[in-house]
């Protein structure tokens, strides 16, 4: 994968989560987003995205170099559901949980936020 696209009500989440947050770069809370959905064992919901007005992620700047690690967590999860990775399929799932992750996360009050995302940084650097 090179680029990946999010629509406008995603590129509008970020900007939300950026102020509240205080984090600027929308990569660390794509990766956030991606890991908070993959948390839930719930298949998320078949959406056709409309990427008009939205953005474009270089796929490396998304994964911090970390390629290998999110594509093993997208093929461990695309498993796990019975499905046959793919590329194809990798891009949807991976576009399907960053959308959903980025709605759980602008959803979640200032503090939780911030208590939450300050966990995961905590759990990172353990």
């Amino acid at each position: 994968m090179d680029r990946i696209r999010l629509n406008a009500s995603a590129k509008n989440q970020l900007a939300t989560l950026k102020r509240r947050t205080g984090i600027e770069h929308n990569n660390a809370l794509c990766r956030h987003a991606l890991c908070i959905s993959l948390a839930n064992p719930s298949v998320p919901p078949l959406e056709s995205f409309s990427f008009g007005g939205g953005i474009e992620i270089d796929w490396r700047t998304l994964t911090g170099g970390q390629d290998a690690l999110y594509l093993n967590l997208l093929a461990v999860r695309i498993l796990s559901e019975g499905k046959k990775v793919s590329e194809e399929v990798v891009r949807q799932t991976f576009i399907q949980h960053v959308h959903r992750g980025l709605s759980y996360l602008v959803s979640r009050r200032e503090d939780d936020l911030l208590v939450e995302l300050a966990k995961s940084l905590e759990a990172i650097a353990n």
